[in-house]
């Protein structure tokens, strides 16, 4: 197991959506409250750390031994939780996610995905009435002050209708996507009217960057095609104290 040169959150990004990092069957499924990643974000923003994370390079005939699963993208609470399956015969080679599932999941549904929980006071059911998709958003009006977990940028998921009726301006995180390019990113900016606000320039040039420039990513790769050896990784730096049974765990992956 060795270190590997970090790379940008755009790039592993493309991989969870090119199915080039995949969750093996020991892991858990994705816990997160809504309020976590947009902690996680702010975190990201002012070039707090968020921890390394631990690879499995899966090659050859390992990837048809064991279940593999697609990270979740848009999260509805209670009712579209669990990862799907995917089918690795014939797959490329890909990197099966043994530490960093929670962040990197929590990072997909920022910038490209959704985050449904439910309405207060309403009645129990499936629905977007109940359940309504929510996109990551960041207030460039104003920074937060004052706040108890100590956050300066807002990163907020938001109906439609949340800005619609809002007085602050708001930036759809998933849309930095489309301005990675200077150019593009200058335009938008004029067309706007950002560059008018220091804050707002600020803040949009910080999230340009350390999405698409800063290399945050820092990650062990264990290249080994050997099972026995991935679940003991998986057991130690998972079990917390809790001793995790590791003849459960190869039952899991089976």
């Amino acid at each position: 197991m060795s270190f590997q040169a970090p790379i940008t959150i755009a790039e592993a990004i493309r991989n969870v959506e090119n199915n080039r990092y995949l969750l093996p069957s020991i892991q858990r499924e994705f816990t997160w409250k809504h309020e976590k990643i947009e902690w996680l974000f702010d975190s990201i923003m002012r070039n707090y750390p968020i921890s390394s994370f631990l690879f499995w390079r899966v090659e050859g005939d390992t990837k048809d031994r064991f279940k593999f699963y697609k990270f979740i993208r848009d999260f509805r609470q209670r009712y579209q939780t669990h990862n799907e399956e995917i089918t690795t015969s014939g797959l490329h080679d890909f990197t099966a996610v043994l530490d960093g599932q929670q962040r990197l999941t929590s990072l997909y549904i920022g910038l490209r995905g959704s985050y449904a929980y439910r309405t207060p006071r309403l009645k129990e059911e499936n629905s977007e009435r109940v359940y309504p998709s929510r996109k990551l958003y960041l207030n460039l009006t104003r920074p937060l002050e004052n706040e108890e977990d100590g956050r300066v940028y807002e990163f907020k998921f938001l109906t439609d209708h949340d800005i619609k009726k809002s007085n602050y301006k708001w930036f759809k995180v998933s849309d930095i996507y489309g301005l990675s390019d200077d150019f593009e990113f200058n335009k938008h900016l004029d067309s706007h009217n950002l560059k008018e606000n220091e804050f707002s320039y600020r803040s949009l040039s910080t999230l340009k960057n350390v999405i698409h420039s800063k290399q945050i990513i820092n990650f062990f790769e264990e290249k080994e095609q050997d099972i026995d050896k991935a679940l003991n990784i998986f057991i130690r730096i998972n079990s917390g104290g809790e001793p995790l049974n590791f003849s459960d765990l190869i039952m899991s992956i089976a």
